[in-house]
């Protein structure tokens, strides 16, 4: 499935969902130069936001929150956790407190847990359906 998201410019930028097995989830963000960022998730009751990359060359334009705003549209009525940790093998990209931050402004709330420290979630809203909020 193929979502168009508009990008500065008022050009479109193709966010795509892959084939992957059930219950796993990605979805790649292309440019003319190809994929430049992707997302992984796992669906359940809740579902968990495993990843969202993008190559260090196309970040700070909002390529991130785009894939991010397309995986919660494909799970809006269900609470989508994550760990905002950033990963040790990964490019090097926003430290902990960072992603506590951008996850925040995208209505996240820490919901720690012992043995997951870092730990957030997102939950629907009951009374809009399809409609998250932090509270």
């Amino acid at each position: 499935m193929m979502f168009m998201t508009p990008i500065v410019g008022g050009l479109s930028m193709p966010v795509e969902q892959v084939v992957t097995r059930y219950p796993e989830l990605a979805w790649e963000l292309r440019t003319s130069d190809g994929v430049v960022g992707h997302a992984e998730a796992l669906d359940g009751e809740t579902a968990w936001l495993c990843r969202i990359n993008v190559q260090p060359n196309y970040r700070g334009h909002g390529y991130a929150s785009r894939l991010l705003h397309t995986v919660l549209a494909h799970f809006p009525d269900v609470i989508v956790g994550l760990a905002a940790s950033p990963l040790p093998f990964a490019e090097p990209g926003l430290g902990r407190g960072e992603l506590h931050a951008w996850y925040g402004r995208h209505g996240f709330v820490s919901a720690p847990l012992a043995g997951d420290p870092h730990r957030m979630i997102r939950m629907p809203s009951p009374s809009h359906p399809g409609e998250v909020t932090s509270s």
